[in-house]
């Protein structure tokens, strides 16, 4: 810990050897004198605002001629706080505030100057709503605390800042309500930021992949979500949220795996449509990951169990084929993977142009060159449909994955196979955990439960896994006028 020097020319000359000065063209010194005193505001040009630091620091300090005033009563910035340690006044400046020193003091003055410039409130772009709200986060810091604070608008909502990475020193908030959540897991998650031993942290992803408990798991163990409406909702559950400067998600923990399928707009819906909604997720997740499995399973092991029209219809597509039907669907799913990444990677409109448009030709061209049958370009088809029903973008990944898995356990041992794919899958899931917590819990129990969605009204309890101080959501009897 380096101490603020009474030695205007020490400090000036410490602040020059941090920033690499002159050689660095971002800092700026401007001196100054006040009351007789030689002194200097040091800031970095572009992260700093330039008009705050000429109206509310040097003019008031130049109109000032006597020296019997309290400095902090004089700078008209919106935030001065006096500091003695250096480390920390260089990282205020890294941040986008202005740090003034004056000769014959052993404190220097930070003043909140931040002014660069920032991406305005804008619509989601992954996690769409129709009824829900139209507002996202975005990459500034404080724009997302904001946020979250116009919805929950209580005392307890606590935002604490934590520093990651030794040297870009990414700034982390870590939100959560006070007088709700289980204090044990905000200090889980503090520890666990502060135990980050890295030079550089990029962005959400890579904090999330440090913190998780098993940062190798197929399934993610946090959710990250775009939506402010999303994460208070969780908020009020008793969860985590770490805001990441930088990054337009933020992380939530823990979570369980039905979190992975919940989306924000589903609470504004009446209760039969969220609960036929859910279980279409269900359908579609189950089809992404089991359609291409069981199909090859029945066609090559259990020929019995399909309807003899259909049977006849599914070997009169494959007569020309010259493969295995499994080699057939492992090389449809590359060449839908391969189209998928294309279209994703070219810039614009014109990345779905190429998606669809190539699918369509490069699949009829496939069919018609005897390389594939029809019925195999209609399962891959179906399958897609239900990996984009996905919420969670990073979960998608994982089923794709797992996917190929069960087609190579039923080409081998047909729906034998697929059953034991399916209780390792379990298993494995079983032995996951999202912060020490269980990440499996029924999907039926709990004041939360996500089949069947409960009407508002029965959300009586919080989670009970994440052992809140407050397990009450709303009394028996919500609805009081009746």
């Amino acid at each position: 810990m380096q101490i603020i020097a009474t030695n205007i020319a020490v400090n000036r000359q410490a602040f020059e050897q941090a920033f690499n000065f002159p050689a660095n063209k971002d800092i700026v010194f401007r001196d100054f004198q006040f009351a007789g005193k030689e002194a200097f505001v040091v800031f970095i040009d572009g992260m700093a605002s330039s008009d705050k630091i000429a109206d509310f620091i040097l003019r008031p300090l130049l109109n000032m001629s006597s020296a019997g005033y309290n400095l902090q009563n004089i700078l008209q910035v919106g935030t001065t706080q006096s500091e003695t340690d250096l480390d920390k006044a260089i990282g205020a400046v890294l941040t986008g505030d202005s740090v003034v020193c004056l000769d014959g003091e052993s404190t220097c003055y930070v003043c909140d100057t931040k002014g660069f410039a920032a991406r305005g409130v804008d619509k989601p772009q992954v996690e769409n709503s129709i009824v829900g709200s139209q507002e996202a986060f975005n990459e500034n810091l404080r724009t997302n605390t904001t946020l979250l604070r116009r919805i929950i608008k209580h005392q307890g909502l606590t935002t604490e800042m934590l520093k990651v990475g030794k040297i870009n020193n990414l700034t982390c908030g870590v939100m959560y309500l006070n007088g709700i959540v289980d204090m044990a897991l905000v200090d889980e998650v503090k520890r666990r930021l502060n135990g980050l031993d890295t030079d550089f942290v990029q962005s959400g992803g890579m904090v999330e992949q440090f913190i998780e408990d098993n940062g190798s798991s197929l399934f993610q163990t946090l959710v990250t979500t775009e939506r402010p409406d999303n994460a208070a909702a969780l908020l009020m559950q008793g969860r985590v949220v770490i805001i990441v400067d930088g990054s337009p998600r933020v992380i939530v923990a823990p979570v369980n795996m039905f979190s992975i399928l919940k989306t924000s707009e589903e609470s504004a819906l009446r209760t039969p449509y969220a609960s036929a909604i859910r279980f279409t997720r269900i359908l579609a997740v189950l089809t992404a990951l089991l359609l291409p499995a069981l199909y090859l399973a029945a066609t090559t092991f259990h020929p019995e169990m399909i309807p003899a029209g259909l049977l006849v219809s599914i070997a009169k597509s494959r007569l020309s084929i010259p493969y295995p039907a499994m080699l057939e669907l492992l090389l449809m799913e590359i060449a839908f993977e391969m189209i998928r990444e294309a279209g994703e990677r070219i810039p614009g409109p014109l990345g779905s142009t190429i998606g669809i448009v190539g699918g369509l030709i490069l699949g009829e061209a496939a069919v018609s060159a005897g390389l594939v049958s029809r019925i195999c370009v209609v399962v891959i088809a179906f399958t897609a449909l239900g990996n984009f029903a996905i919420p969670q973008y990073q979960s998608s990944f994982a089923v794709r994955l797992l996917r190929v898995v069960f087609l190579i356990s039923a080409g081998f041992f047909g729906f034998f196979g697929v059953g034991i794919a399916f209780v390792l899958l379990v298993g494995y899931l079983s032995s996951l955990t999202s912060l020490g917590r269980d990440f499996v819990n029924p999907p039926f129990s709990g004041g939360t439960s996500f089949f069947p969605r409960k009407p508002v009204w029965n959300f009586e309890s919080r989670p009970p896994e994440l052992n809140t101080q407050r397990p009450e959501y709303q009394p028996n009897i919500s609805r009081k006028w009746k």
